[in-house]
């Protein structure tokens, strides 16, 4: 269950207990409020590791660039001396180009959850800062029927981040998945190196290499 759904609810539980005992309203508000802080600060701190891990696959997308960069080098090197080799560099080479465009894809998926989650973040804030507001007048008008709007305004806080929870669950099953495919791929391009079925896709890899460098 969602951080913000389990906020949600104990605010409501928090504020079924004003409407029952007058008397306790403003303590219970108040830890209400704390308990928040303290879910956004959670937040905060799962904003954080979204970024690092994005960081981390921009790394990862580099290093895969570099490799692919340095095969396509070997292939254009050895095409003119060793036609078998240069063909297995392109094939290295398009290993590499997977990877990258691989993790490039799970890197726009990070960017996206990351932009939700620091709106999320934002509009949480913004929420707190009214609900302390509105604790304010509470005291001063001794009025319950403020903690009842709180209520109405906590429920659609809590649909909103709903989504945000959905959308990091998809990523962390998608990442694994793409891992599990990653590796499915390099052990067969390792068994069937030079299969017949990728030499001739490779000899035109393989040439259309050579005609970019001739292009130079």
């Amino acid at each position: 269950m969602s951080i913000f759904k389990r906020l949600s609810a104990t605010l409501v539980s928090r504020l079924d207990q004003v409407v029952g005992g007058i008397e306790n309203h403003d303590a219970v508000i108040q830890v209400t409020l704390i308990d928040m802080c303290q879910k956004v600060a959670e937040a905060k701190v799962r904003l954080a590791q979204v970024h690092s891990e994005a960081q981390q696959l921009e790394q990862q997308i580099k290093e895969q660039k570099e490799n692919a960069a340095l095969w396509r080098k070997r292939a254009i090197e050895c095409a003119t001396t060793d036609e078998t080799k240069a063909l297995e560099c392109v094939a290295r080479k398009r290993i590499y180009d997977e990877k990258s465009n691989n993790l490039e894809i799970m890197l726009a998926r990070y960017a996206q959850a990351a932009v939700k989650l620091a709106q999320d973040i934002e509009t949480s804030e913004q929420r707190l800062s009214g609900m302390k507001q509105k604790l304010t007048l509470m005291r001063a008008r001794q009025s319950t029927s403020k903690a009842l709007g709180a209520t109405n305004e906590t429920n659609h806080y809590a649909d909103i981040m709903l989504d945000e929870s959905f959308n990091r669950w998809e990523i962390s099953i998608g990442q694994s998945e793409m891992a599990t495919d990653i590796g499915d791929n390099c052990d067969n391009l390792e068994r069937d190196f030079l299969s017949q079925e990728q030499h001739e896709a490779l000899q035109k890899e393989l040439s259309m290499l050579l005609a970019e460098e001739q292009q130079k």
